[in-house]
């Protein structure tokens, strides 16, 4: 806020309730997810449903939902 940019978040971020913490408090703007996304590429949709949010999926992917 001080800089007047965005600024973004970096490592060691986990989980998706420590993004939403990072987020919600304005510690940042953004949270980069790098190393998880390599660990688990699918993430977001773990955070998503983590956080109780219902992702719509492209209709050709959803015979692929568990």
């Amino acid at each position: 806020k001080e800089a007047g940019i965005a600024t973004s978040a970096v490592g060691m971020i986990l989980d998706a309730n420590q993004a939403e913490f990072i987020l919600q408090e304005g510690m940042a703007d953004v949270v980069s997810i790098a190393r998880e996304l390599l660990r688990d590429p699918y993430f977001p949709l773990h955070a998503a449903k983590a956080l109780g949010v219902d992702v719509k999926w492209p209709e050709q992917y959803e015979r692929a939902k568990r």
